[in-house]
């Protein structure tokens, strides 16, 4: 990644237009303690959360393109599509075996029918 966190910070305040002087205030700093913290490449996170309520927008997402960050997300993701596919299978299979059963029935129903009609049938038959 090209830009420091604090640089991202900086761009990020400037689009909200909010001053060094308010978000050194929103973390407990002057203005002139804050300008340093844009220098930086390291940034706490508790200061990035404060900031990120500052500026109604979550700052931490700059890591999210970061390495090692980047990759461990990638490979989370790639589990969860991997875990939401089986449970679509699953859940397909189930649909399968209730559609299954639903026929059955249909089928027993018939049966049981055409035995209560044919018994009827027969009953009356012998009177």
């Amino acid at each position: 990644m090209t830009n420091s966190i604090g640089q991202y910070l900086r761009s990020k305040l400037r689009s909200k237009n909010i001053s060094n002087k308010v978000a050194g205030a929103s973390i407990g700093l002057s203005e002139s303690a804050f300008e340093k913290i844009l220098t930086q490449h390291d940034i706490y996170t508790s200061r990035l959360v404060k900031l990120s309520e500052l500026v109604q927008e979550n700052l931490l997402e700059y890591y999210n393109n970061v390495e090692p960050i980047r990759s461990l997300i990638s490979k989370e993701k790639n589990e969860h599509k991997a875990v939401l596919r089986s449970l679509t299978d699953k859940i397909e299979l189930q649909k399968q075996v209730i559609d299954n059963k639903e026929e059955l029935l249909i089928t027993q129903r018939k049966y049981i029918s055409e035995l209560e009609t044919s018994t009827k049938k027969q009953s009356s038959g012998c009177k």
